[in-house]
């Protein structure tokens, strides 16, 4: 029977809450005693986010992930309150002080949903729903978002809500009206994946804290959104990455891929071209349903376990950034989680926050664990009379632990009497050092711990567990891309990579359509040279090509006839690729081109 690891982890003052797959499991935060469960989802749950009304104290979570449900549970019994389903993928789940729900998703779009689902009369068509509109929108996908309350006495006289994207912009717009962009907030050179808002004081002003793949801690000053101050983490995270992203697994050409990851023959029917079921709202793709003989020969099928799985370099992206106490308080301060890390860091807020005083700048501490860390979440209920604050870590206990290379590791508390790991520890911030430390795992927390987590049996084992680094390692499948330099720099797939130096390719794979085993055509001196290799390139890639095969014919042209004679007997066709390649060497400096002018 294998285990699925604690993806997320939220806390109430009363109740934790953890999420396992696609299982939900609400904890009293005082004797840790499992209280219920729910399996409301059908997906992998990604997002998780308790909320408290001030006027009735009555608790409530919300949840989204794979499925696209977005469900409301109530605490601490997880009935499920309402389920709805959202036009994308949740890459941002926040609630605002009213409770409404504030949804940033994959394709850079900002939804608000009531807390409480509107009532669909019974009978009503699914085109007659209304569809939810957003309220402000990304040409990039979005990965985090912050909500930013009115400070009118720091020059905040509105609601604000700050927004980053993959393309390294962190915007600041009004809210609800997010199609009124106030400021923008520059300083990023990459990917932008955790936001956080502190809370301005009568001594200090409102800031936003942004980090993701950028080397520094960012911290913005509002509402002028300048840059105040950095931090440096690519130093001190970076010995701790252990979870590196994959190279996606390649699709063979005349296959397509199918929701469910499997790789099946597209056929074409009989007497016709194949007509694509319809896909999904995201556009993926699907295999059209055969016909007459065809129907009897089942699909052919790959495992994708066959194909060796290509890690791509290392990298660092902060996935989560916690406040620990006032930005006024001498032992307060931001946590850190980079994704796939096996290390949390404490950056004091003496050390970020730009100070005027002679008060000594704090260091920051790190506590490294013996396997990468999912999520964590502040604990309700210290359990050491010593600790400022406690936190409870979700650990990804179905990687081996990190090898003896780097910086000796912290162990992680196991369950008396077993040798595995822990899924869920403890850690404290210790009052006296302001050190980040671990606690021991009590008897009693070690029984809410391991049942923190799904148990899945052979046969839904495909459903439970991790499919694969991309399942609970997101953001890390967006630091590399076809269109990087550095895509497949230490994975040489399909000629792409340190084996493709020289032989012609667009470097880092630019313009190289899913390379795979039976890679292909290079393009080694010149149009009609074919090396090694045999490639599906793409529409860039192939234009390309075509542009050099008609400029080549067009050199022949003109050295055979010379002159007028020449440049007439040149196509409109060759007469543009010669005008391109002629542009193309005057922006490059140094650039020599042979030829003549066109006319």
């Amino acid at each position: 029977m294998s285990v699925h690891p604690v993806q997320c982890i939220a806390a109430t003052l009363e109740h934790v809450v953890t999420a396992s797959s696609s299982r939900l499991c609400a904890f009293d935060a005082a004797t840790t005693a499992l209280i219920a469960t729910s399996e409301a989802h059908k997906g992998l749950v990604r997002l998780v986010a308790p909320f408290t009304n001030p006027a009735t104290g009555k608790s409530v979570v919300v949840s989204t992930g794979e499925d696209k449900l977005l469900v409301v549970h109530s605490l601490p019994d997880l009935a499920v309150l309402s389920s709805r389903e959202i036009p994308k993928r949740a890459n941002a789940l926040e609630l605002t002080a009213q409770g409404d729900i504030v949804v940033g998703d994959k394709f850079g779009d900002v939804y608000i949903f009531p807390l409480e689902a509107p009532v669909i009369p019974a009978g009503t068509k699914p085109a007659d729903i209304p569809k939810p509109q957003p309220i402000l929108g990304h040409v990039s996908m979005l990965n985090t978002l912050a909500l930013v309350p009115a400070d009118p006495a720091h020059g905040l006289e509105r609601d604000w809500i700050a927004t980053g994207d993959r393309d390294e912009h962190v915007r600041l717009s009004r809210f609800p009206q997010g199609h009124v962009i106030e400021k923008y907030a520059f300083g990023s050179k990459h990917l932008v994946s955790s936001l956080l808002y502190l809370a301005g004081t009568p001594s200090t002003p409102p800031y936003l804290l942004s980090a993701g793949a950028d080397p520094t801690l960012q911290l913005f000053a509002l509402p002028s959104a300048s840059l105040a101050a950095q931090f440096p983490l690519q130093d001190l995270l970076e010995p701790y990455l252990a979870v590196a992203p994959e190279m996606p697994t390649p699709v063979p050409a005349g296959k397509k891929k199918d929701k469910r990851g499997t790789r099946t023959t597209a056929r074409k029917r009989k007497g016709g071209a194949a007509t694509a079921a319809a896909a999904d709202s995201e556009g993926a793709d699907s295999t059209p349903a055969p016909e007459g003989d065809e129907a009897a020969e089942p699909a052919e099928q790959e495992d994708p376990s066959t194909h060796e799985r290509r890690l791509l370099p290392k990298g660092l992206a902060v996935i989560k950034l916690v406040q620990v106490g006032a930005t006024t308080d001498a032992q307060g301060g931001i946590m850190v989680l980079a994704a796939g890390s096996s290390a949390l860091l404490f950056v004091p807020f003496t050390a970020l926050l730009p100070s005027s005083t002679s008060t000594p700048a704090g260091k920051a501490s790190l506590l490294a664990f013996a396997h990468p860390i999912l999520d964590f979440a502040p604990a309700p209920i210290p359990q050491s009379a010593s600790s400022a604050t406690e936190f409870l870590v979700a650990l990804d206990t179905t990687r081996p632990a990190t090898s003896a290379a780097t910086p000796a590791p912290a162990p992680a508390p196991a369950t008396p009497g077993d040798d595995a790991p822990t899924p869920v520890v403890r850690a404290a911030l210790d009052r006296e050092s302001g050190q980040l430390v671990a606690l021991a795992t009590l008897t009693t927390h070690a029984v809410f711990l391991s049942s923190a987590c799904a148990s899945s049996s052979a046969s839904d084992k495909q459903q439970q567990a991790p499919s694969s680094t991309a399942s609970l390692y997101p953001v890390l499948s967006l630091l590399h891309h076809p269109g990087d330099d550095d895509f497949g720099d230490d994975a040489d797939v399909g000629g792409v990579g340190p084996a493709s130096a020289g032989n012609g390719l667009p470097k880092g794979g630019r313009g190289i359509k899913r390379p795979h085993e039976a890679a292909a055509v290079a393009v080694a001196g010149g149009p009609g040279e074919v090396g090694g290799f045999d490639s599906s390139r793409g529409k860039r890639a192939s234009g390309r090509a075509e542009t050099l095969r008609r400029y080549e014919e067009a050199k022949r042209k003109l050295a055979q006839e010379g002159g007028a004679q020449g440049a007439n007997a040149l196509t409109e066709g060759e007469k543009a690729a010669v005008k391109e390649m002629e542009d193309e060497a005057r922006r490059d400096a140094g650039a020599e081109m042979e030829g003549a002018e066109v006319a």
